[in-house]
């Protein structure tokens, strides 16, 4: 068991000792760095708690079949995603070296996906994922579209039907919530107090540290008195972020950050790739369409230039990341709307144009969350200049939903955006 966990033996250890003595307690916290290997192992634990034999890693009890296609009922996964590129990644992976082992790697990257969009964890909520519904059944057909294929031994024809999965997994990423709903707390509580289908059930909650207080405040309530049948475990890469009663109730299982020539290792064995990376999120950073890290270039250049003019308008407004990222975009001598327009761009307007772009439009508003929550961070910011942060921020939210609920155009929200704080323009959409 665990052969798939590469360079975490001491996690590795701790995990098959527990599991060997029967002795894992109701709830794990996977600590590390991003691409350490924690929802490998998470979802690998689940597998052989509920093997009907000894666990092993080629076991083909309907248990362990069932968890290795992520189609098990008795498994949960939710939580904000960490590498949403890894559908691309992988398709590209089965494309160059199309077998068994490259397709198993690809379909699992979009089960994933689809597991986050489980009838349970959404119960009650039907109406938020009315736009979602498409792709998730379209996501379906096609993946059993693909193994009839892979069945015949047709791989080579494969190619137009694995970008079109790429497309309709690309345009879903947008729906995965952001943070922890805690109406998908609640629906998980009451799923959990039901009998397993088979052994045990297993709840994998990723980046617990990114949920809010009511959800919290959830959350404790199962692990205060969790079922006998269900393991919870919980993923971050914030230890310091996990409020102290969660730690408490949880069993810590640290993962060390890998060296540059492990994730090497690792990229050239599964993706049969020699990219020079530092580490695991760098390659599928490196191998999104709409980079994290291009995203995050232009999203402080946007926000730089909201600032400039906000700054120049009201002195009250101060503060040394502020005033950085404000002077930045003055020397680029661009407006926030030319930013967003050469965003608009690169992206195939947002993916309108260009459907392998579908999710730029959250990997753009995450990194523009992202630069607003490091001014507000800021011990050196005013109080004039937090408030006007607070209403960019709560303008953020509210387009996101707009986006979700109305099928409103990404371009015309974030044009309405710039005017809102003070650029007026006449739209070119």
């Amino acid at each position: 068991m665990f052969e798939n966990l590469l360079f975490q033996d001491r996690a590795k250890e701790q995990l098959t000792s527990m599991i060997a003595g029967e002795k894992v307690p109701p709830a794990l916290l996977f600590t590390g760095p991003e691409g350490s290997g924690k929802l490998t192992a998470a979802l690998e634990c689940a597998r052989v708690l509920s093997c009907e034999k000894e666990g092993l890693w080629n076991c083909e009890c309907g248990q362990c079949n069932r968890h290795r296609s992520l189609s098990h009922p008795d498994l949960l996964l939710f939580g904000p995603r960490n590498l949403p590129q890894e559908p691309s990644v992988t398709a590209e992976y089965f494309m160059h070296s199309p077998n068994l082992t490259s397709y198993y790697a690809f379909v699992r990257s979009i089960r994933k996906l689809l597991k986050h969009f489980d009838p349970v964890l959404w119960a009650g909520e039907e109406a938020r994922l009315s736009k979602a519904i498409a792709s998730i059944e379209s996501l379906e057909e096609q993946l059993q579209e693909i193994q009839t294929l892979v069945s015949r031994s047709k791989i080579q024809t494969l190619d137009t039907i694995v970008n079109r999965v790429v497309e309709t997994a690309s345009s879903l990423e947008a729906f995965v919530p952001d943070g922890i709903p805690i109406f998908m707390v609640r629906n998980m509580a009451a799923w959990a107090v039901i009998a397993p289908v088979g052994k045990r059930k297993t709840v994998i909650l990723q980046n617990a540290d990114t949920a809010n207080e009511s959800t919290r405040n959830a959350m404790l309530k199962i692990l205060e008195e969790p079922p006998e049948t269900v393991r919870f475990i919980l993923t971050s890469s914030r230890r310091a972020a996990v409020i102290a009663t969660i730690l408490s109730r949880s069993r810590l299982i640290s993962f060390e950050p890998r060296t540059s020539a492990q994730a090497r290792h690792i990229v050239s064995r599964l993706f049969r790739s020699q990219e020079k990376v530092e580490n695991i999120s760098e390659f599928f950073h490196k191998n999104s369409p709409f980079p994290p890290d291009k995203a995050e270039d232009e999203a402080s250049l946007f926000v730089g230039a909201l600032l400039d003019r906000a700054m120049g308008k009201d002195a009250a407004m101060t503060g040394d990341r502020a005033s950085n990222l404000a002077r930045r975009a003055r020397d680029q001598k661009g407006s926030a709307l030319e930013v967003l327009r050469a965003v608009a761009e690169q992206t195939g307007s947002f993916g309108s144009k260009n459907t392998k772009f579908s999710n730029s439009f959250f990997v753009f508003m995450r990194a523009v969350a992202q630069q607003l929550a490091s001014i507000a961070a800021d011990p050196t910011s005013s109080v004039a200049l937090i408030m006007y942060v607070d209403r960019l921020t709560s303008k953020l939210r509210e387009m996101g939903v707009q986006y979700r609920s109305f099928n409103r155009s990404p371009e015309l929200l974030l044009e309405a955006f710039v005017d809102m704080f003070g650029e007026y323009h006449e739209s070119s959409v």
